[in-house]
């Protein structure tokens, strides 16, 4: 079977364990807008990398799933509140929650989530080290993805970002929910220091190609297989890699003509599938596709220190996966 469908049980498993983990809400309505994202299904990536990468080092991968769900929680909270602040109507097909319920409440089924998560490592069963080494991974995983979504906020005000402060950013709103759960499913399977800090970059380069790569989606996909609104990016002005090197390759008149169109809340589809050809036309897309895949290609080498080549091979089909998916 091609990745991931042969580990179509295991990511049940987790659905499962995702889905049980609400049943402490009382409140219902708060209750709904909690599993309004996760209830429509999902690939379960984060989550997954975790089991996997504590099976390859000998662990039980049921050890490495209340950890995996715990960042899978995470995840969705932080949609939930991207989805407030960019103000997109839909994802994955559904309405967004703020448009399904309302503001206040997508804003409490985010903090809701975001505290439920620290307990369901809490309710693991893995030594009392691990679990507070789990729990102070998540905290600095949280802090550094809100310092990303606020570095990505404040992108959208200036004219100029560099290639460097762009992957500074997704690194932090991104590629930090790979990098933990790659070192927190290498805790639970008991891996050496250093197997920890190689799967910590594994995750942390595989994040990087992943982001990178759904920018170059949100211009080529189209809306039904993308699951959310594509050309996004561009109706609000992110500084994604793909706009950093156009507007430092270009020259007027593209320059001034993409210039106008970024950031423009009420551009028309015209436009913005004007915009999405300049960058197409200068290289822009391919470049940020290219930096990808060498991105996912250094991942791949910190696999050296896992012993068991099955293991080796299978985290290098999960690195592949980040550039061949489709949504």
């Amino acid at each position: 079977m091609v990745f991931p469908d042969e580990f179509k049980d295991r990511v049940a498993t987790i659905n499962n364990q995702l889905m049980a983990s609400f049943e402490v809400m009382d409140n219902e309505n708060l209750r709904a807008a909690m599993i309004h994202y996760p209830s429509a299904g999902g690939k379960r990536l984060r989550p997954l990398l975790a089991t996997m990468v504590c099976e390859a080092f000998g662990g039980k991968p049921d050890k490495a799933v209340p950890f995996g769900v715990a960042l899978e929680m995470i995840h969705n909270f932080t949609l939930v509140h991207d989805d407030v602040m960019d103000e997109d109507d839909t994802r994955r097909g559904l309405k967004t929650v703020h448009c399904e319920y309302n503001v206040p409440m997508a804003i409490l089924a985010g903090d809701a989530m975001f505290a439920r998560a620290f307990e369901i490592i809490l309710e693991s069963d893995l030594p009392d080290a691990s679990v507070v080494r789990l729990v102070e991974i998540l905290a600095r995983s949280v802090r550094l993805l809100a310092d990303g979504q606020q570095m990505d906020l404040d992108f959208e005000d200036r004219d100029v970002v560099s290639p460097g402060e762009y992957l500074e950013m997704i690194e932090r709103k991104t590629a930090v929910l790979y990098s933990a759960a790659a070192q927190g499913g290498a805790i639970a399977g008991d891996a050496s220091e250093p197997a920890q800090k190689a799967l910590f970059e594994y995750g942390r380069l595989i994040g990087l190609g992943f982001q990178i790569w759904d920018d170059v989606l949100d211009l080529r996909s189209d809306q039904e297989t993308f699951g959310k609104p594509v050309l996004n990016d561009i109706r609000n002005g992110k500084k994604t890699l793909i706009v950093v090197h156009a507007l430092d390759v270009m020259k007027a008149p593209q320059r001034d003509e993409l210039a106008s169109v970024l950031g423009k809340k009420d551009a028309t589809d015209a436009e913005l599938a004007r915009a999405r050809d300049i960058l197409e036309e200068v290289g822009s897309i391919d470049y940020a596709s290219r930096v990808a895949s060498e991105f996912v290609a250094k991942a791949k080498d910190e696999l050296k220190i896992v012993k068991s080549e099955e293991h080796r091979s299978t985290l290098a089909e999960f690195a592949d996966f980040m550039l061949s998916r489709k949504s």
